[in-house]
């Protein structure tokens, strides 16, 4: 646990940084580092020195990690590309990668595909799934879409061919009206 901790010197208050543990079951300062006196403290808070940042990035967080880990929960990139198929070598992502990714804008923020990388840079979702350079473009979307539309002969346990076509159905209409 860290605390600060003065120490008197020829009438003099000093601080310092403290870190204590336990050692053999007792208390014990295992760090100490020096901070200095009143004024010394006072100054160096007063001014702009080096331990403030030049810039910072606020980035949309709880939110987007909600929503992403119910969607990994769900499975539903997993059940998509079971159902589709492998992704193509020059492919981002996966088609059940950029389905979930297009749920995950939907309901965080939506907005259209050619403004998705934009949205998707503003977040702290590259903390959880690290794409490509070019793989957010709006085009990488409709190839994945347009194969959505063309299951491969693979069949999924968990979703019959019937659930499958509403599915592609669905997402065909929502991936036009954006």
């Amino acid at each position: 646990m860290a605390f600060i901790v003065g120490k008197k010197q020829d009438g003099k208050t000093y601080y310092y940084l403290a870190e204590s543990a336990r050692v053999d079951g007792k208390p014990r300062i295992v760090s100490q580092r020096y901070l200095g006196s009143a004024e010394e403290i006072a100054a160096r808070l007063s001014e702009s020195g080096p331990g403030e940042p030049d810039r910072s990035r606020h980035l949309a967080f709880g939110d987007v990690a909600a929503t992403f880990d119910m969607l990994r929960r769900l499975r539903v990139a997993e059940i998509v590309d079971e159902v589709v198929g492998s992704r193509r070598v020059d492919a981002g992502a996966s088609v059940g990668t950029y389905i979930a990714l297009a749920a995950l804008n939907r309901v965080v923020d939506p907005c259209s595909k050619l403004a998705f990388s934009d949205w998707w840079h503003k977040t702290a979702g590259d903390r959880w799934l690290r794409l490509p350079a070019g793989a957010l473009d709006h085009r990488r979307f409709w190839d994945a879409m347009t194969k959505s539309v063309k299951p491969s002969s693979k069949r999924s346990s968990g979703v019959s061919w019937r659930e499958w076509s509403r599915l592609s159905e669905s997402i065909s209409r929502a991936s036009c009206s954006t």
